[in-house]
């Protein structure tokens, strides 16, 4: 009987060794940032953040951890919130299309009156003429109660401040999406 037992004892033993790389691998799909959860997406990544008891399911292209190489100045979130106006432009000269505009999208979707978070009214702009129905809004245009985030594309992928002006720049297009979604995630406070 007492052989059995330990027969029993070992084969648990076994079947559990066997098991624990499956209970200790990590799930790439979904993982903890800061006290939110990350969760990999059809479209890219998603995060829920809430104002009070209110939930809000947010999506956006990249996930924190692919961001931490993107710098981003302190005083922007706090700059951001303080004004009841941000004018996302950018230089139609420079012919960004679609990444660019979803990018500002996802800004304006997070930040502005849509979702009611945090409720900037946030206005789509150029820098220079681009149409009769397009507002010119460049950072000479920063005001007491306006902001102004240029989205362009430069020689870094980091979101900074420039005279009052903040600046989320990208090498490329793809780059200036990463940078806006740190942006987001910093204003969020996913990301410091």
């Amino acid at each position: 009987m007492e052989e059995r037992t330990i027969l029993i004892i070992v084969g648990i033993v076994l079947v559990l060794a066997a098991f624990s790389p499956l209970i200790f691998m990590s799930n790439d799909n979904e993982y903890d940032y800061n006290d939110f959860k990350i969760q990999k997406i059809p479209t890219g990544w998603a995060t829920w953040a809430y104002k009070g008891e209110q939930p809000y399911y947010l999506q956006l292209r990249h996930d924190p951890k692919t961001l931490e190489n993107v710098s981003i100045d302190s005083n922007i979130r706090d700059l951001i919130l303080s004004k009841p106006a941000l004018a996302l432009t950018i230089d139609p000269k420079q012919d960004l299309r679609g990444k660019t505009i979803v990018a500002s999208q996802d800004i304006a979707n997070i930040l502005g009156r849509r979702l009611g978070l945090f409720n900037v009214n946030v206005i789509g702009a150029t820098t220079e003429f681009a149409n009769d129905g397009t507002y010119i809004i460049n950072c000479k245009d920063v005001q007491e109660s306006l902001n102004v985030a240029w989205l362009r594309v430069g020689e870094k992928t980091e979101v900074y401040l420039d005279n009052g002006c903040i600046i989320i720049e990208g090498q490329n297009e793809d780059e200036l999406t990463r940078s806006a979604d740190r942006l987001v995630y910093h204003v969020l406070e996913v990301m410091p």
